[in-house]
């Protein structure tokens, strides 16, 4: 997503402090989720939530709470007020029914509570992509002078990363196929780690076994792994911190 131009368009119709934090707080839930941060992706859904409520208000109200005040709760009484205030149904009953519903999955599902089937990335898919709603239609309500760089900033922001890593129970495969095979080695140990050497070997698809062996005898002298003495690779916490760096540019 382009942030400055999304940046630049928000500005032009929303107070710029609510912007810039509208827009930082949904790269933190994009992020995390491409780095499959489950449980942080949906906590950083909670900041979304508020800046854009603070939009509403502003929008609905003429003034909203200074971020340095904590919101009251959300609920429905919060929604019933929204709707009774003149303006669009975008900021009175549709954006806000979003919000209420990506509150309740943030706050009364697995981030905060114990469950039989962990739903967080369920959770964290349905944060992710109602955030993306949201964002769209505020373009979409500042842009109506341009409708045609609107589309086309709304369609980056609704755009879709491919996972780095195909992986559905039968096949297993690295699908970026320009990384090299260090760099495959680290994206396989990020997602499941502690792998013995050939399980590693057979994952990336590398046929050289030797050659293998010296590429991870090198992320080890970087210490990006560390090799046990029988024969599993880990991950390190500098090697975590790379592969992170890895996905995000990817």
């Amino acid at each position: 997503m382009p942030k400055s131009r999304v940046q630049a368009v928000l500005e032009g119709k929303y107070p710029k402090e609510i912007a810039t934090h509208i827009i930082e707080s949904f790269l933190e839930v994009e992020q995390n989720y491409r780095l499959q941060k489950w449980k942080a992706s949906e906590l950083d859904a909670g900041h979304f939530v508020e800046a854009v409520r603070r939009l509403i208000e502003h929008e609905l109200q003429g003034s909203y709470p200074p971020f340095s005040t904590a919101l009251g709760s959300f609920n429905q009484p919060v929604l019933a007020r929204y709707e009774s205030c003149s303006g669009t149904e975008e900021y009175r009953i549709l954006i806000p029914r979003v919000l209420y519903a990506m509150y309740c999955v943030r706050n009364k599902r697995g981030v905060g509570h114990i469950a039989s089937v962990i739903p967080n990335k369920l959770d964290a898919t349905f944060i992710l992509h109602s955030s993306k709603w949201v964002l769209g239609e505020l373009i979409r309500l500042s842009s109506s002078s341009a409708p045609e760089g609107a589309k086309e900033l709304v369609d980056q922001v609704l755009y879709k990363h491919v996972d780095l890593i195909w992986d559905d129970g039968e096949t297993y495969m690295v699908l970026d196929k320009q990384l090299k095979a260090s760099d495959k080695a680290l994206l396989v140990l990020y997602r499941q780690d502690r792998l013995g050497v050939e399980d590693l070997r057979t994952k990336i698809d590398y046929k050289n076994k030797s050659m293998f062996r010296k590429i991870l005898e090198g992320l080890q002298a970087q210490r990006y792994i560390a090799i046990t003495a029988d024969g599993y690779c880990k991950l390190s916490p500098l090697g975590n911190q790379v592969v992170e760096q890895l996905i995000l540019e990817t």
